[in-house]
C-alpha cells in the first residue's frame, strides 16, 4: 500500500509534527557581564525569541532581555557569542512562578555619532576596542 502525497508546500513535514510531541525545556540563562560587548547577535540568531534587543530611550540605553518561558535551551545563542560570555543550562519541563519574568540581562549606554547623533552600538563595545588598541 502506498501513501498518496501532495506537491503542496503548506503541507507539515514530519519534523515539524513531531516536534509539537516533545517536552518543552526551558533554559536558564547565564551572562558573564564583564565580557559582553553588547553585540546581540545572541538575540538576533534566537530562534524563539528568548532574547530580544530592547532600546530604553528614556535611559538612552541598549538593553538584552531574557524572557524564560520562550527558551527552549537549544544553545544557538552560545554558538553566535563571539566573546563566549553567555551559558544555557537546561532546567527541565517543571514550570515555575519566575518563568513568566522578561529579566533585563544586559545593559548599557548608547555611543552616538558626533555629527548626527544617530545610535551606532553600546558603550561596552567602545571599551572593549579601545582595551584592544591602547
Amino acid at each position: 500500500m502506498k501513501l498518496q502525497t501532495s506537491g503542496s508546500k503548506d503541507r507539515m513535514s514530519r519534523r515539524e509534527f513531531l516536534k509539537g510531541f516533545r517536552l518543552k525545556n526551558h533554559g536558564e540563562f547565564s551572562i558573564d557581564k564583564e565580557k559582553c560587548t553588547g553585540c546581540s547577535l545572541c538575540a538576533i540568531d534566537c530562534p524563539t525569541k528568548a532574547l530580544v534587543i530592547h532600546p530604553n530611550s528614556e535611559k538612552d540605553t541598549y538593553q538584552l532581555l531574557f524572557r524564560q518561558e520562550a527558551c527552549n535551551a537549544c544553545g544557538v545563542c552560545e554558538k553566535s557569542c563571539p566573546e563566549h560570555c553567555l551559558q544555557i543550562i537546561e532546567k527541565g519541563s517543571e514550570k515555575e512562578e519566575t518563568e513568566k519574568e522578561t529579566k533585563v540581562i544586559f545593559e548599557d549606554s548608547i555611543s552616538r555619532c558626533i555629527q548626527c547623533g544617530i545610535p551606532l552600538f553600546p558603550r561596552s563595545m567602545v571599551r572593549k576596542l579601545e582595551a584592544k588598541i591602547f
